[in-house]
């Protein structure tokens, strides 16, 4: 019997490059997705302490355009928390399309290797059959010809 080749082989390892390519894309989604949580994390930081220390300094001590300067740099930092909160979002929802587009590749692949598993599994079940088939006209071939030497034996 001939060496076992499965048809859609070709298909397989196409859907197991674009599941890789999936997962590349999945990972560096999540990359970008961490990056904005801990930009967000750090404005958020550097927002609270600017505040605090805004907080911290009193009317009578600083001069009007002091504050001015300073207000206007909290703004600023208002400005960007808002704008990484809105990239966060989009980081999110990038993620979560990556992470259904490799569910669908893994999904196709694995039912590809399920069918390669099945067509092996008969490849080798008929592997098997015709081996025993084989075998059993070997012995069956062996039998008679025992049988015939054994009957030219016997004295008449």
């Amino acid at each position: 019997m001939k060496k076992f080749a499965f048809s859609l082989e070709r298909i397989l390892e196409y859907r197991r490059q674009l599941e890789s390519d999936r997962k590349l894309a999945f990972s560096k989604a999540a990359e970008i997705f961490r990056r904005r949580e801990d930009q967000l994390r750090a404005l958020a930081a550097e927002l609270a302490d600017y505040r605090t220390r805004l907080a911290r300094m009193g009317v009578g001590k600083i001069s009007a355009r002091e504050f001015a300067l300073y207000r206007s740099y909290l703004t600023y930092l208002e400005a960007q928390a808002e704008r990484a909160v809105v990239w966060l979002h989009d980081a999110g929802r990038d993620l979560e399309a990556r992470r259904s587009e490799l569910a669908a590749a893994s999904k196709d692949t694995q039912v590809l290797e399920k069918v390669k598993q099945v067509k092996r599994a008969e490849y080798d079940y008929q592997a098997n059959r015709e081996e025993t088939a084989v075998l059993d006209e070997i012995g069956s071939a062996r039998f008679v010809a025992g049988m015939a030497s054994a009957k030219a034996e016997e004295p008449r």
